[in-house]
């Protein structure tokens, strides 16, 4: 594939190029994309054989979204259930990037049902460029690692905040919570801070340089820490490496006014100091 993506409404031609195959010779050409399918018979202003080679599809108007994988399937005199000649299962076709519309459903405060963020993509990229970040150069590649450290946020620090979501049974994330008090003051129950906006997007940063947040805990343990002048250190039990986890020290100190810690006046503990496990 020489050309892997789809802009709304431009002569963005998603572009195969084959070998060992005519495809001049095709009785006809299927594809399967994500739940469309489209064919050289019935529709011969999308499925479009540029030479014996080059195969072009036109894809402009597709309701798909984000990353998706095509299977073209080959028909000529020979064939009657054609051949798979790319698709994911072959191993021989990328992803199509398909740069309209999004995947991020936005909670809001009002427990938007099957919310996947807090924050869209446009906010995601002026906040980068705000503060000196690179991001993925294609929106799904963004909105993944948003959706992620969405994720992040949820397992790691439900624990450690104060309160309790105001909706448990449908509510995906953390926030909006209920008896939340920060810097001085009772959040709303319907409303999403933007130091939790601003905790995900750092997150979102570390996950695009490469941050494994489903990193399994290895063989260390803890039999220490200090802080001080600034600086954090551990020590650990005898025979025990270092792990090699995720860790995300800015993210809890976004979010410390929120926390049973910050409530209290508490000091550093080691969950706050962005250790996973």
């Amino acid at each position: 594939m020489s050309q892997n993506l789809v802009i709304a409404n431009k002569d963005n031609l998603v572009v195969y190029v084959f070998g060992g195959i005519d495809l001049t010779l095709a009785t006809d050409i299927q594809v399967a994309f994500g739940a469309e399918s489209y064919s050289l018979i019935n529709d011969p202003l999308i499925v479009i054989v540029t030479s014996s080679a080059e195969l072009s599809l036109n894809l402009s108007a597709t309701a798909e979204v984000g990353k998706v994988f095509s299977t073209v399937t080959y028909f000529d005199g020979a064939s009657v259930l054609g051949t798979d000649i790319t698709s994911r299962e072959l191993g021989n076709s990328d992803q199509i990037v398909v740069a309209i519309g999004t995947q991020l459903i936005i909670e809001d405060g009002s427990v938007v049902a099957n919310a996947n963020s807090f924050v869209t993509d446009d906010e995601y990229k002026a906040y980068a460029k705000l503060k000196g970040y690179s991001v993925p150069a294609t929106q799904p590649d963004r909105e993944a690692d948003l959706a992620n450290a969405y994720d992040f946020l949820n397992f790691t620090y439900e624990q450690q905040l104060q309160g309790s979501r105001v909706t448990p049974q449908t509510q995906t994330g953390i926030m909006p919570r209920n008896y939340v008090y920060a810097y001085g003051a009772l959040v709303a129950n319907n409303t999403i801070p933007q130091d939790f906006k601003n905790a995900q997007m750092l997150a979102s940063f570390s996950i695009a340089d490469g941050v494994d947040t489903n990193a399994v805990k290895d063989s260390a343990d803890l039999a220490g820490f200090s802080v001080g002048q600034g600086a954090y250190s551990e020590t650990y039990q005898s025979g025990s490496s270092n792990p090699t986890l995720a860790q995300m020290p800015a993210v809890s100190k976004v979010l410390k006014p929120y926390t049973n810690a910050g409530l209290n006046g508490g000091g550093l503990y080691r969950e706050s100091m962005g250790f996973l496990g």
